[in-house]
């Protein structure tokens, strides 16, 4: 099917599903944009739709066989005009958002009030590329807006993202676990050594972790830098802290 008007249905509803997050919410679906997203999709995952760019099908043609499913072709102008991307590589894929799975790992995330998409896909990122099973996003950006998705670089079709508003809800959920906070107030990181199950928590970015958070906090740690530099991205500082606590 080649999809020649901004007024078809499914084009629409995909459109939808780029701006908001109620329909996103309500369907139980969200969006993967780019071959290098949708080529990696898990096969656990289940692919609903998917969308291809005209002048592009013919290369990007396989991707029908490998997830079984026939793509609408877009005009590439209004294939252009949905995508977030400036330029756009010519493949949408909708997916169903996967049923979250019981916590698991010796190592999971904890993330506080974290704002920025980018921030959120990178976490998510550095947290599928260090093997980390669940992470647990209390009064976040959504971790699956497509910006998200897409600086998660894939991260989001291999982790177990929890998302709640409720602080008694997430310490229920992580209640075998200690909870490490990173705040520039903490003792110096290479002087921790975990003992039990941990969850490392980051706060906001403007205004580090919350006073719910700390109050629950087994231990707070820092991560030394140099004088010159008030503090690190919220990102970069949980992704060193996954990596340096073994």
């Amino acid at each position: 099917m080649i999809i020649t008007t901004n007024q078809n249905s499914k084009l629409k509803n995909l459109r939808a599903l780029y701006k908001d997050k109620k329909m996103r919410t309500t369907q139980g679906l969200f969006v993967a944009e780019g071959v290098n997203l949708v080529k990696d999709i898990d096969e656990k995952l289940t692919i609903k739709q998917l969308f291809i760019k005209e002048s592009k099908y013919k290369n990007l043609s396989y991707l029908e066989n490998k997830y079984g499913i026939e793509a609408f072709v877009v005009k590439d102008e209004l294939f252009d005009a949905v995508c977030d991307t400036v330029t756009p590589s010519g493949v949408i894929a909708v997916l169903e958002k996967p049923i979250n799975k019981p916590i698991a790992g010796d190592i999971i995330l904890l993330l506080d009030g974290i704002k920025d998409a980018g921030n959120m896909g990178t976490i998510i990122r550095s947290a599928a590329a260090k093997g980390i099973d669940s992470v647990v996003a209390i009064n976040c950006t959504e971790v699956y807006s497509p910006k998200s998705v897409r600086a998660s670089m894939g991260g989001v079709f291999c982790v177990n993202c929890i998302e709640t508003n409720s602080y008694e809800d997430a310490f229920n959920l992580i209640s075998n676990y200690s909870i490490v906070s990173l705040d520039m107030g903490g003792k110096c990181i290479y002087g921790y050594k975990r003992v039990n199950k941990i969850a490392i928590a980051v706060g906001n970015e403007a205004h580090g972790i919350s006073k719910e958070i700390y109050s629950k906090s087994d231990e707070i740690i820092s991560i030394p830098m140099s004088k010159n530099i008030e503090s690190l991205n919220a990102a970069v500082s949980i992704s060193i802290a996954m990596f340096l606590i073994q």
